[in-house]
């Protein structure tokens, strides 16, 4: 038998993207990709290595991207096994037949995906039916006894006092393995990279569940969303939303993560592009004094390795001061920053928050007698961070104008820079937190402000608005002319101050050696006046 030369070199990656080619050749395959919106994407190392925790699954791959890792082959069994299950729980076809339906949506389920998928058609469907089974069977979950699909599905429930997850029998059998925890769990469903498309859901489900996909993914989001949502069938959800009902929302969505977006946010609004800062901060007059003192303290035979550490802090000390005022100058030349939370409550503005939309509850009012600036209340819980950067990273990948999310995360990261603003702004009713530490809170928005694109913020009306009313300010003014004019002579009185101690230092530390009795006493007898 002859063999083809060309055909024995090829690789298996070079395979696939031939076999691919060849099938978008054809007109309408071709037409199909074009026409189907990319909505997951693998993200950059640029945003990823801030964060990796935030972006990467941990347990449980869903989709392509992650599939073949082996620190998260240890799931597959048990996704297999909930396939398997899922036959009689959903009284579905034979997963043999499902696959191979799946098969004849290939195209359109690549160009969901931003990177090229390394599988043939039927590895890939059974990817998506094994995954997309799995999640759906982890959705179908409800503490609600009056709950539609709890009447139409009770074989998939126990009773339990948890609030979310612990009842489905499939979470309670990856519990009682040890094999993640509840939130673990949450946050790699939440994940970009780990998305399953709707439409693929849609086609693995029977229809009972396929017509209730929009419930299952709402009372999934109520859970993690960072915004307070009313009921889905109340008349406040629909005006809040922006959408006629939840099944529109699911129309408009292209997976799970876009469904919470779309919920939080309605796309055809904006609100102004804010950008964070971070003032500087402590004083060095309490340095100063704390070193004069201890000055002024020293014994009279005190050990020459306390006098070498007491002059080392003092240069330090000088050091900081220079470095100090060249960080000012520098702020002061950039583009204009927002105000941490702290700083514009000193300077009289008040800080509110509110359950109205998402978007129109974002404003700041300048009145005369008070100066508000409002925002909607967000939510602080387990899940934030991955919910907060996944969001974030999708809005970008996505090239949403204006990135209305990563807007207001910036501003969000701007007022939170201490444990003192997020404890005003708890106060305010502008975060609402439920992982008991202020620091965690610091910590999230530090972390989210490193993976934020902010650029041309000086340009935004509120960021002109906040700073002009900041700047302007008799308190910050005063505190703009001390950094100005008085600092540079404070360097000045600082360098003679250093320099005067240093000196006493010296010829106490020498004296104390060598008994310079006669100079020794003057110095102290100074030293107690």
């Amino acid at each position: 038998m002859a063999f083809n030369s060309k055909e024995l070199h090829k690789t298996p990656h070079e395979t696939n993207w031939v076999v691919q080619i060849n099938q978008l050749l054809d007109p309408n395959n071709l037409q199909t990709a074009l026409q189907t919106p990319t909505s997951i994407f693998k993200l950059p190392n640029s945003i990823t290595n801030s964060m990796p925790q935030a972006y990467f699954p941990r347990h449980i791959a869903l989709g392509p991207y992650h599939h073949f890792q082996n620190e998260l082959y240890q799931m597959e069994l048990y996704k297999l096994d909930n396939a398997i299950n899922a036959i009689e729980s959903f009284k579905l076809p034979q997963l043999h037949q499902i696959a191979a339906d799946l098969e004849q949506f290939d195209i359109k389920i690549r160009s969901c995906y931003n990177k090229f998928l390394d599988f043939g058609a039927e590895a890939l469907a059974w990817i998506m039916l094994i995954d997309g089974l799995f999640l759906v069977q982890i959705l179908a979950i409800s503490n609600d006894e009056n709950d539609e699909l709890r009447r139409m599905r009770q074989d998939l429930y126990l009773p339990s006092p948890f609030p979310l997850f612990v009842e489905q029998k499939l979470y309670c059998s990856l519990i009682e393995a040890n094999l993640m925890t509840q939130d673990e769990l949450v946050n790699d469903i939440l994940k970009l990279e780990n998305q399953i498309p709707s439409f693929v859901l849609k086609k693995i489900l029977p229809q009972n569940l396929s017509n209730n996909l929009h419930i299952l993914f709402f009372r999934f989001c109520e859970v993690v969303s960072p915004k307070k949502l009313p009921p889905h069938d109340s008349p406040q959800f629909m005006r809040y939303s922006g959408y006629t009902d939840l099944y529109q929302i699911l129309e408009q969505s292209h997976h799970l993560l876009h469904f919470l977006y779309l919920l939080i946010l309605d796309s055809s609004l904006s609100i102004d592009r804010p950008v964070g800062m971070a003032l500087l901060r402590g004083s060095f007059l309490v340095e100063l004094l704390n070193a004069l003192a201890s000055v002024l303290q020293i014994a009279f035979l005190q050990q020459l390795s306390e006098a070498v550490g007491l002059i080392q802090s003092l240069l330090g000390l000088f050091r900081r001061v220079g470095s100090s005022s060249s960080s000012i100058g520098e702020d002061m030349n950039g583009p204009p920053l927002i105000p941490s939370a702290e700083q514009l409550r000193r300077v009289g503005v008040k800080l509110e928050g509110n359950y109205e939309d998402f978007h129109e509850s974002i404003s700041f009012e300048k009145e005369r007698r008070e100066t508000c600036l409002k925002f909607p209340t967000i939510v602080i819980n387990a899940f934030s961070e991955v919910v907060y950067s996944n969001l974030v990273a999708f809005e970008g990948a996505t090239k949403l104008n204006p990135p209305c999310f990563s807007n207001y995360v910036a501003l969000m990261s701007g007022l939170i820079t201490t444990i003192k603003d997020v404890k005003i702004l708890k106060e305010a009713s502008i975060i609402e937190s439920h992982i008991g530490n202020e620091e965690e809170v610091v910590k999230l928005f530090d972390g989210l402000r490193s993976v934020l694109e902010l650029k041309n913020m000086a340009e935004i009306q509120m960021v002109k608005d906040i700073n002009s009313y900041y700047e302007s300010c008799w308190k910050v003014k005063a505190k703009r002319f001390i950094q100005k004019y008085i600092n540079p002579m404070l360097k000045v009185i600082v360098l003679v101050v250093v320099i005067l101690l240093i000196g006493v230092v010296v010829v106490r530390t020498f004296c104390g050696w060598f008994g310079c009795l006669r100079i020794l006493h003057v110095v102290s007898g100074v030293s107690k006046d």
